[in-house]
């Protein structure tokens, strides 16, 4: 007769592990957080006027932010695109196929940078002592969107509602063993 392994539980302090598929998107490549954000963002405004080209999703934001090389002024913008989309349609931006992954999921006040540090901080701790993921390697630098950018939800609660990635992978072999 076989044993049933037991498995370590692990809390998840009001977050969540979530896999998202690998899709293509549209890049804004590297660039300032003012260049992506800031009044004459370029890129923000392509989006706005190519709606047609971003892929439509039930509740969450279509697209994800993350600083290459942990370095702020290397952020990259991307936003899922539709099945037909071609490159000749996004120029000049690229077209880039987003590997997916499995992530830790919390959500944090972007006005506030000491909650979204103790978030995070919180994220990190939570992974060491899980006993089945470590730290991912994509992006290195975790990734982020905003659920209701400027909404009414954002603007009753007083806050700007933050979603954190951060990439996770299965400690060795732990895949194997939960497959």
């Amino acid at each position: 007769m076989r044993k049933k392994r037991k498995r370590k539980t692990t809390k998840l302090q009001n977050m969540r592990v979530i896999e998202i598929p690998r899709f293509r998107a549209v890049s804004s490549g590297q660039q300032t957080l003012d260049a992506l954000f800031g009044d004459a963002s370029k890129y923000h405004a392509w989006v706005k006027e190519h709606p047609q080209f971003i892929k439509e999703h039930i509740y969450e934001p279509p697209d994800f932010v993350w600083h290459e090389d942990n370095d702020i002024n290397k952020s990259v913008w991307i936003h899922a695109i539709r099945d037909e989309v071609t490159q000749a349609d996004t120029a000049p931006y690229e077209i880039i196929e987003f590997p997916g992954g499995m992530f830790l999921l919390a959500t944090a006040d972007e006005k506030d940078n000491d909650d979204l540090e103790k978030t995070v901080s919180c994220m990190r701790e939570w992974i060491d002592a899980s006993g089945v993921f470590t730290y991912g390697d994509y992006p290195i630098s975790g990734m982020c969107n905003m659920p209701n950018p400027g909404g009414a939800i954002d603007k009753a609660l007083g806050i700007a509602q933050q979603q954190i990635y951060l990439p996770l992978k299965f400690k060795s072999n732990k895949g194997e063993e939960y497959a």
